[in-house]
């Protein structure tokens, strides 16, 4: 689901785990090493749960293990645990998994459910270092759900408000590739 994603195998050709992203060779060596052991897998992060569900630190990776692993459903569910322990995001980290469920439920085609998370994190947490992708993200919720205009209203506010980001030039391309495709709707 991620790229690069490496899968360790076990001598018999059975997945123990899978090292998803960009480690430097340290961290690498310790994760596989860890996996061959059978200490931080998700199997053993998943035996660990019921000691550990109060902690939202915990509950967070194995949201995004499960997540790692194309497993949607489950992390959906340990991310959605994971804010209600963090409402305040203490960890710096509530606002992530939002817009981490944010992503899943647009891959799902879920745009109301994408817009509503993005929507919370905007809300709850307007300082944070994912407001802007939020932001971006809610523009993209209503265009991929057809709200042409509002998508468009959107991206124009984002341009507008945050002139200097690297982000801007593609959120104005959007605005004027909606505006085109507005004016080309049937009845416009």
């Amino acid at each position: 689901m991620s790229y690069p994603t490496v899968m360790v195998l076990s001598e018999k050709g059975e997945e123990l785990d899978r090292v998803v992203g960009y480690y430097r060779a340290p961290e690498f060596m310790s994760q596989v090493e860890d996996y061959l052991a059978g200490r931080n897998t998700l199997a053993s992060m998943v035996a660990e749960e019921p000691a550990k569900k109060d902690s939202a630190g915990f509950v967070y990776r194995l949201a995004d293990r499960f997540a790692d692993h194309g497993l949607f459903d489950d992390a959906r569910k340990r991310f959605l645990i994971f804010v209600a322990l963090d409402p305040k995001n203490d960890s710096g980290r509530a606002d992530d998994a939002l817009y981490r469920l944010a992503r899943m439920a647009r891959k799902e085609h879920d745009y109301a459910t994408d817009r509503r998370y993005a929507q919370m994190i905007l809300d709850r947490y307007p300082d944070s270092d994912m407001m802007r992708s939020a932001f971006l993200e809610l523009g993209q919720g209503y265009r991929k759900d057809g709200h042409l205009a509002r998508a468009r209203t959107i991206f124009l506010d984002y341009a507008k408000r945050f002139p200097d980001d690297e982000d801007a030039p593609w959120a104005r391309e959007q605005a004027d590739s909606l505006a085109l495709q507005i004016a080309h709707r049937p009845g416009a």
